[in-house]
Order: structure tokens, then sequence, then C-alpha cells
């Protein structure tokens, strides 16, 4: 059963409250000149915005800035199949020189962060979309994302969950699938809240204790190798 009280004109409400960047600097410019002077998050080659249809109606309604993605390749027409068409769509704007960002997506906003849970269904913070990893110049480091961006984004998602219940099981899962990850990896499951990162276990996901390692150097930043 269809749970959702999502409507669009709900986004300008949602928008208004998540505003603020992740970090006190513009992060694009880090990775930018790795990528022919596009931030490799506003390249669709490389990374899609997808976005529910309450979403994309709002965002129609008000700019020109977005269209819906058009695949150029098999995998890019793999990617698109492989989404629930009835719930979201993929998206893509006129690019990083021409962007509003009044009018940034969800996507965008977020990026690269997505909430986390708990294996009590507890949303705790953030932990990382590592579909850049590598590239993105955020990914864990785990001391550039301000206080006010994190308090921010949770209260986006705990209202967006409010209106949109399924969203809220799919994250769900998805911290399960994240815990099994770094699990595999032996890797620190870092998770970013208003408090600071705090280490979280493999096992039912808690939070275990302040993260106390220092984020990696300037220098280990190498996206183009």
């Amino acid at each position: 059963m269809n749970t959702s009280r999502l409507r669009p004109e709900d986004f300008e409400t949602l928008y208004m409250g998540f505003a603020s960047p992740p970090a006190r600097f513009d992060c694009g410019k880090k990775c930018a000149p790795f990528n022919e002077g596009v931030p490799f998050c506003c390249d669709s080659g490389w990374v899609v915005p997808v976005a529910c249809h309450e979403e994309w109606n709002y965002l129609e309604s008000r700019t020109s800035l977005w269209h819906q993605f058009r695949p150029r390749s098999p995998s890019e027409y793999k990617m698109v199949e492989e989404v629930d068409a009835e719930q979201s769509v993929f998206i893509e704007c006129r690019g990083a020189r021409h962007c509003e960002r009044e009018n940034r997506s969800v996507s965008c906003r977020t990026f690269p962060y997505e909430p986390y849970f708990d294996g009590e269904e507890n949303l705790l913070g953030l932990v990382y979309n590592r579909v850049l990893e590598g590239k993105c110049y955020l990914v864990d480091r785990h001391r550039v994302a301000t206080k006010k961006f994190i308090g921010e984004f949770l209260r986006f998602f705990n209202r967006f969950f409010e209106l949109q219940p399924g969203e809220r099981e799919l994250y769900i899962e998805q911290s399960r699938r994240y815990r099994r990850t770094m699990s595999r990896r032996k890797s620190p499951l870092v998770v970013l809240t208003p408090e600071g990162p705090y280490e979280a276990a493999y096992r039912g996901g808690k939070l275990i204790k302040p993260w106390r390692s220092p984020d990696p150097p300037e220098s280990a930043y190498r996206p183009g190798e």
C-alpha cells in the first residue's frame, strides 16, 4: 500500500531548510582540476542524480535548469532500467557553470552522504555514498562536514521520511549493506553526527566511540590515479 503523503509543493519548504553546503570551502575546486574543470559530482558521465517524481515535478515547475537524463551507453541504459520508473527518474542539469543553488536537487544537496540507521532502525547520522570513492574529496574526510550541514541533513530526512515512509526502509537496508561492505573491507565504519564522527559496530551498527584518527592529508588526494 502506498502511504506517501509527499507533494511537489513540499519541496519548497524542504529545500529552504536544507541549503547549506557540506564544507566551509568549495569542494568542487578540489576535484574539478582532475576532470577538465568540472566537479565529478556535477558530471553525468560519472554520476547521475535521481529524483522522486514529486521532486521532479517541482523542479520542472520552477526552473529550466533540469531535464530528464537520456542514456547514451549500454551501461547507462542498464542503470535506467534498474530503477523503478513509477517511483524515480534520473535527471540531468545544464552543467556546473549554470548551477542555480536554490534549485539543486536533493541528490546534489546530499552528495556524497546518505542517512545511516543502526540495526534497531534508529537514524544516527550520515555515512558516505561511495559511488565516487577515490574521486570525491569529501569521502573519508570525517571532519569536513560542518555541524550546520549535518543538522540540516538530519532534519531534512526526518521530515522526508514522515512524508515518504518507503524511503526510510530503503535506507535502513542500505545501512545494513554498508555495514557488510565495511566489515568485508576490514575498514572502520565511521558515522558523522552533530557531536562529531563516531566509529560504529559492524554488528548492530551502534556507535561505539568517538573517532579520533586524523583525516587524510591533502597529499593523499590523487583522483587521477
